[in-house]
């Protein structure tokens, strides 16, 4: 059976977290189990999202266990709790695990178990801090890779129904997306495709499956149509294209091709001749990176001792949809190398200005995908702040609003 705990420290615990939270012991008993199905639940999501496993695994590895503070809940000791320390490393692992999930899970358990919200996210938060020490401390062969993990948790999965009261499952299961978990029979990893069931009708065929058969068939053929028409209009050298028209043809996927082409060969072209510059983070495998990149500047503030006032980076070397403000595509080596760094200076903290061309809103939109990518990465989400632009804030006038990122570095020393 799923645990956070050792067998015999569960009523020493209860008791304690009974004392801190002025409820009933007969209230954490039955708060306890409930904690623990949250945990397994937001831990058998990441067999499907290998980059919020590598968050994990980052801060299982960088961030240091309240073990001392920890063991004083177990000792007889007379020594107070230094709860405050416990639920901090606790909430750490809370937003890795279950970021955004928060205020839905307490209303729900609050609402169906008769407590406090309050009461749900302080225990829950230090459910996860023992759940972090005992992923250090007990089972950390399973922290070895996303396989390992994944397999360890996947064994365990059904240990979610004997935890969650029967009344709470579907909500739970619903509110951390396990669905596609629990329907998987496989405990072969990584499995990252979307699924979707069809229900069958009485006779044994599938009238759903048949639609969505057609559509997806009938979807190909008019899109094959399309191309095909375009194809045959731009290869007629002697067509003549109407003004009424001309302004109403769509942008089709052979001149999102061309276009593509265009830019790769143009890109490689500014990057071939492009001065580089050699760069090295302590420890680290040494690259080479355009001069131009923002890698640069950032370096010099990082390894710059001396250097204790904050600095202002500006990121033009990514770039935003437009209509979704998602990144048009992962920029995985610029964010590696981004969070390598930050990684190696952990004294430094990061605010994360985004612009766009429609509103305040969708510039925060942007700033926390640059946020979520550098987590992802294993930087600490407590290390980062995004923030709305204001009007000492703007964009430089000579770079496309949507490539442009401001990123301001303090270091923790001089902060106030």
């Amino acid at each position: 059976m799923f645990t956070i705990l050792e067998a015999g420290e569960r009523e020493i615990f209860i008791e304690r977290v009974a004392q801190l939270t002025n409820e009933r012991v007969e209230k954490i008993q039955e708060l306890l189990p409930v904690w623990e199905s949250i945990i397994l639940g937001s831990s058998l999501k990441l067999i499907r999202n290998q980059i919020r496993f590598n968050a994990l695994s980052n801060f299982i590895q960088h961030k240091s266990v309240p073990s001392k503070e920890i063991e004083v809940i177990f000792s007889s000791s007379t020594a107070s709790v230094n709860w405050d320390k416990i639920i901090s490393y606790g909430e750490g692992l809370f937003g890795i695990l279950m970021p955004d999930k928060k205020s839905a899970i307490a209303l729900l358990v609050s609402r169906e178990l008769k407590c406090k919200s309050s009461l749900v996210v302080k225990g829950l938060s230090i459910c996860f801090a023992m759940y972090g020490n005992r992923l250090k401390l007990v089972d950390i062969a399973c922290m070895k890779d996303w396989n390992s993990f994944g397999e360890h948790f996947f064994a365990q999965k059904h240990d979610f129904a004997s935890l969650c009261p029967p009344k709470l499952q579907g909500s739970i299961s619903e509110i951390l997306l396990l669905s596609d978990v629990f329907k998987h029979e496989s405990s072969s990893f990584p499995i990252n495709s979307e699924e979707f069931e069809l229900n069958s009708d009485e006779e044994g065929g599938s009238s759903t499956n048949w639609k969505v058969i057609g559509l997806i068939l009938g979807s190909l053929v008019l899109a094959s149509a399309i191309a095909w028409f375009v194809y045959t209009k731009m290869t007629k050298e002697d067509e003549v294209v109407s003004a009424d028209t001309e302004e109403i043809i769509p942008i089709d996927s052979l001149a999102k091709l061309r276009d593509s082409l265009s830019k790769l060969s143009a890109d490689s072209a500014r990057i071939a001749s492009d001065s580089l510059t050699h760069l090295s983070w302590p420890d680290g495998k040494a690259y080479d990176v355009p001069k131009t990149s923002a890698l640069v500047p950032m370096f010099e503030y990082l390894t710059d001792t001396t250097n204790t006032e904050s600095s202002e980076l500006r990121v033009s070397e990514i770039s935003f949809d437009a209509e979704t403000n998602q990144l048009v595509s992962p920029f995985d080596a610029f964010f590696k190398k981004m969070a390598e760094g930050l990684n190696k200076y952990k004294d430094v903290q990061i605010r994360i200005f985004a612009f766009a061309e429609n509103d305040a809103k969708s510039g925060l939109k942007r700033g926390f995908v640059v946020k979520n990518r550098l987590v992802g990465e294993g930087i600490s989400p407590n290390r980062i702040e995004v923030k709305a632009a204001g009007n000492n804030i703007s964009p430089e006038a000579s770079v496309p609003i949507n490539s442009q990122v401001l990123l301001i570095l303090s270091k923790r020393s001089v902060l106030k």
